[in-house]
């Protein structure tokens, strides 16, 4: 009870709300993650004594990962990585103006997942810590392939489609040094990949920057003044109560397989959050309705992600194993403030460990009463006209890729990925496939490798994958999703498709573009794996095999594009909003705009983005609605605002023009 008061005690309570603020403001910001927000706050904790220090850094973990739902649901872009998998049904329900209902189930969510995973560590840490020991590199490594796997359970369109986004997104995560070896591979002789691509700005590239210009692209498809990006219809918060504790499967599967995942050292929300949500829609009755604004897809990836933070804990402060990024973060600001994790943690440092606990607990319940209470504010956002919020979101993807690494390349790879992304989506790629390949993609590849070498020090290697209870659960766990996969869309629902194709079958079918250009991606692909054979066997393993299963699902695409006549072809596409070369212009003027950061600043940029957008609707749309004092006065209060935020008080380093 003493530790208990002492954590609602007026100064440990201001501290405690001060972080969660601010995590929340980190993660709803594109670009700024719960790991930045938290690093970049350790240093302003010197001061403070350590139980002080602790509430705020767990205060802005909690926050900032909740806070990365808010532009997830709002505009189809994650606040940080762990988010991903709320985009799924989140957007959709903005779309369907139901932004409010999906903004007050994902905050009710997250603290009933943070509140699990803080029970996790409050009473089973030792028993939990001793299951994280279990997980070797085999383990590891069934894990990311269970998660790779997953794409063609929870992904909507083409599963090979999906497998193929998956494939690139682990071949753009082969780029740079090679954790194993610690030598450079596909770098090309460039410096700038030696480093490889950083998450956020490839996360960024994928929904961000693409979102973007495809709000540009709707405001170019409407005659009419569109104020309004959605409206919002109104929700009662007690309906939203009895919308989450109603569906108590999606809320339990989500916390339990969030907190889990936390156990795993290095795992981390993004793999928690897609596989809860995978889970969800196999036990659910109603999958047909996953992705297309699906109350139960945000109660699960919400109730994940945030029981993550508990789970990734319990190895920190039992064992000093970080279980996520962010965790390891954390570890410097213990290790800061003289506190070392172990068994003797809650020995030694009694005082500070139980009251961070009970702490970590209190934000969860303060967490509920200032997110209700935000949203109301946060649904405003959605009333921004997408002449703004375009250039808006522009702009916090270029300063949200720069502040990772204070790195001009990594603003390229975001406008590059985002550029090629934007058309891609056009092709009915979709972006989720891509981020969970990148992301699993280095998990899987360490775990395999290590698992050869323990496993060929024990006598065999293959063996070794395949013993041990929890391999063989997680290696059933895989067979089965991809088995019910290929039953559920390709055998029921392509079954009789496929008999018309092989009918369709002619010899002009062969000289289809699109089906020339899938023969030339094969042919390239042959090519790159008969080059890499002079690799080292460490650096070219994984990389072959991602190739080859590659292979096999372009032939696949191939296939169906000569065996499907051109009719079958038209009804197969979704209705998407056709690409008018008349908004090329201002695609192009933006992109290297964005690209010219280093040339002629980021403020000066800014201002560009913010009034040439309006001002290509004004003029050349000849949309009389939009009013020009008004659009320079917003650009104006908008640049400095972010002058205020990024250099005056947080002092991050912006490119400037080179004549300064």
């Amino acid at each position: 009870m003493e530790f208990i008061f002492q954590t609602f005690e007026l100064y440990h309570a201001f501290l405690l709300i001060f972080g969660l603020l601010t995590g929340i403001l980190v993660g709803a910001l594109p670009g700024l993650t719960p790991t930045m927000g938290v690093a970049l706050t350790i240093p302003f904790t010197f001061s403070l004594g350590a139980t002080e220090g602790l509430i705020i850094l767990g205060g802005i973990y909690c926050g900032s990962v909740y806070g990365g739902s808010i532009p997830a649901i709002l505009f189809n872009v994650p606040g940080a990585p762990a988010s991903v998998a709320t985009t799924f049904d989140g957007y959709p329900m903005t779309e369907k103006g139901e932004a409010r209902k999906a903004l007050e189930i994902a905050t009710i969510s997250s603290v009933i997942g943070g509140l699990f995973g803080m029970a996790m560590l409050l009473f089973f840490a030792p028993l939990f810590a001793d299951l994280s020991l279990k997980f070797g590199p085999t383990e590891s490594f069934w894990v990311a392939i269970f998660g790779l796997t997953v794409i063609a359970a929870i992904s909507e369109g083409s599963t090979s489609k999906n497998l193929i986004g998956g494939s690139i997104g682990v071949m753009l995560s082969f780029v740079g040094i090679h954790t194993i070896t610690g030598t450079t591979r596909f770098t090309f002789g460039m410096d700038s990949l030696v480093g490889g691509f950083h998450v956020v700005a490839v996360l960024i590239g994928l929904f961000a920057f693409p979102q973007a210009l495809r709000i540009i692209e709707k405001l170019t498809s409407i005659d009419k003044r569109q104020p309004l990006i959605y409206k919002v219809k109104k929700s009662s918060i007690k309906q939203s109560f009895v919308d989450v504790l109603g569906k108590p499967k999606s809320v339990s599967l989500g916390s339990m397989v969030g907190g889990f995942i936390g156990l795993i050292p290095g795992a981390g929300g993004n793999i928690a959050s897609i596989l809860a949500y995978n889970e969800v829609k196999r036990f659910s009755k109603n999958k047909q309705f996953f992705g297309k604004g699906e109350k139960k897809g945000v109660i699960a990836s919400e109730s994940a992600n945030n029981a993550m933070v508990g789970g990734s804990l319990i190895p920190l402060l039992t064992l000093g194993i970080p279980g996520s990024p962010t965790a390891a973060i954390f570890l410097g600001g213990l290790l800061i403030h003289g506190i070392w994790p172990g068994r003797t943690l809650f020995i030694d440092n009694a005082e500070v460990a139980y009251t961070f606990l009970y702490s970590m607990i209190a934000a969860q319940l303060f967490l509920l009463v200032l997110g209700l209470s935000l949203i109301k504010y946060m649904t405003k956002l959605s009333a921004i006209p997408g002449y703004i919020m375009a250039p808006v979101i522009l702009s916090f993807s270029i300063i949200g890729a720069y502040t990772m690494q204070n790195n001009i390349f990594d603003i390229h790879t975001v406008i590059l990925i985002g550029f090629i992304m934007f058309f891609l989506q056009k092709l009915t790629f979709s972006p989720a496939p891509i981020a969970l390949g990148f992301i699993l993609g280095p998990i899987a590849e360490e775990g395999l490798l290590h698992g050869v070498q323990v496993g060929s020090s024990h006598g065999s290697a293959l063996s070794y994958f395949f013993s041990g209870g929890i391999n063989i659960v997680l290696f059933l766990l895989i067979f089965f999703t991809v088995v019910v996969s290929f039953i559920q869309k390709i055998v029921i629902h392509k079954e009789n498709s496929l008999k018309q194709c092989c009918v369709a079958l002619k010899w002009k079918h062969l000289f289809y573009p699109s089906a020339i250009v899938w023969l030339i991606v094969a042919i390239l692909d042959i090519v790159i794996i008969i080059s890499i054979q002079s690799l080292p066997f460490e650096q070219r393993l994984f990389p072959q095999i991602t190739l080859s299963i590659l292979l096999g699902l372009i032939i696949i695409e191939y296939m169906k594009v000569i065996g499907t006549n051109h009719e079958q072809k038209m009804k197969m596409m979704p209705n998407t909003i056709p690409f008018k070369w008349s908004m090329l212009p201002i695609l192009l003027f933006v992109t290297i705009v964005s690209f010219l950061t280093e040339v002629i600043g980021f403020y000066l940029q800014v201002l560009l983005l913010m009034m040439a957008v309006p001002l290509y609707f004004r003029f050349v749309k000849k949309n009389k609605d939009i009013v020009l004092p008004k659009v320079f006065f917003t650009a104006i209060i908008f640049t400095l605002i972010l002058f205020t935020v990024f250099t005056l008080i947080v002092k991050v380093p912006l490119p400037v023009p080179d004549i300064f």
